[in-house]
């Protein structure tokens, strides 16, 4: 009992060692995780993802209009067969205060025009395009007896840096104060703006990739 009461009036004034921000991104279709090659209700039928893969860089912290430095990785690639990479952490403790975050999905232009690198933009992920040297921002992939193509699947490889198809997107959400931070990603949402009967592959840069980019942005939700 002594040493609760003690460790907290070192909590209470911030003389314990500050913790790691985890921010943990869940992947949901509605209400319901996602689960690979799990059979989802869809337009009255049913739907399967097989494959969600996308990169999340560019992180930032702020406290209202004020930046609050969080050393964190620049890109991230987030693979839900890989059940870790849902988990993203700071290299630092942090005991600082926040309520908004600012990240993107993909990889910037700058980075694209430097070429393939390491680590998680390693080219071995399969997240780069060889024959035009630039990285898929976003891979969705799955299949539906909606979709008139062989085997009914869909293919979604989103990217294209150049202007005017540059399709990374900026997100700006708003959070607790706390650091654990959970942000939801809908991808029952995002397929409700795709008539998968008429546009199921889509597989290099151009408008309707950005068009389908655009559409990423509101599927990223926090609880507030």
């Amino acid at each position: 009992m002594k040493l609760t009461i003690f460790l907290t009036a070192l909590l209470h004034n911030g003389i314990l060692f500050a913790q790691p921000v985890t921010i943990q991104l869940n992947p949901v279709f509605g209400k319901l995780p996602l689960e690979l090659n799990k059979s989802y209700a869809y337009k009255n039928d049913s739907i399967q993802i097989t494959v969600l893969k996308f990169y999340i860089s560019g992180i930032e912290f702020f406290k209202d209009e004020k930046p609050v430095p969080v050393a964190i990785k620049k890109f991230h690639l987030v693979d839900l067969a890989n059940k870790p990479s849902l988990v993203l952490k700071s290299l630092d403790k942090n005991k600082r205060s926040f309520n908004r975050i600012k990240l993107s999905v993909g990889v910037d232009s700058l980075t694209n025009v430097s070429g393939a690198h390491g680590n998680d933009l390693d080219p071995v992920n399969g997240m780069y395009w060889t024959w035009q040297s630039g990285y898929i921002n976003l891979k969705l992939e799955g299949k539906t007896k909606i979709c008139p193509s062989r085997n009914n699947e869909f293919i979604f490889h989103i990217g294209g840096y150049q202007y005017p198809n540059n399709s990374i997107q900026h997100i700006n959400l708003n959070i607790i104060d706390k650091k654990s931070i959970v942000i939801n990603i809908d991808i029952a949402d995002l397929l409700k703006r795709v008539n998968l009967q008429e546009l199921y592959h889509l597989m290099s840069p151009g408008a309707k990739a950005v068009e389908m980019a655009q559409q990423i942005s509101g599927i990223f939700k926090t609880d507030l």
